[in-house]
């Protein structure tokens, strides 16, 4: 238990003298410590997908064109029958039943598969993007 205490407290110790230097510095040695931080996080932050390059290397352009029903409906249709982003993103995930065309939601099953395993920042993507449409 002392030991855990020592190291609280030497961490405290380290931590309080980095912002006491910190904040003692130079005008240069704040600058160029900004600089770094926002150099460290610019190089962390992916950049943004595209959504209409996203939807097409997805495979969602095979089915559904932008204005003309293929295999699925089209984008439009498809945006124009979901209230908003949440109940297109719970049919994706599967949490929902198909709005639009019913009858074929079963030819979509097998892609709902591959849309629950999406990451939230790719469904989103795909989500906006077909949420864009909406007229």
């Amino acid at each position: 238990m002392k030991k855990v205490k020592i190291s609280v407290l030497a961490l405290s110790m380290l931590f309080g003298a980095g912002l006491l230097t910190s904040c003692g510095g130079s005008e240069e040695q704040k600058e160029t410590a900004t600089e770094i931080t926002t150099e460290e996080v610019a190089a962390e932050v992916p950049a943004a997908k595209d959504g209409a390059e996203f939807y097409k290397t997805s495979g969602c352009v095979a089915c559904h064109q932008v204005d003309k029903k293929l295999v699925g409906p089209s984008i439009i249709d498809i945006a124009a029958a979901y209230a908003d982003e949440a109940t297109l993103t719970a049919f994706l995930k599967g949490e929902s039943a198909a709005i639009v065309d019913p009858a074929q939601a079963a030819l979509m099953t097998p892609q709902v598969e591959i849309t629950k395993k999406m990451s939230a920042e790719d469904l989103q993507v795909i989500v906006s993007y077909i949420m864009g449409h909406k007229k």
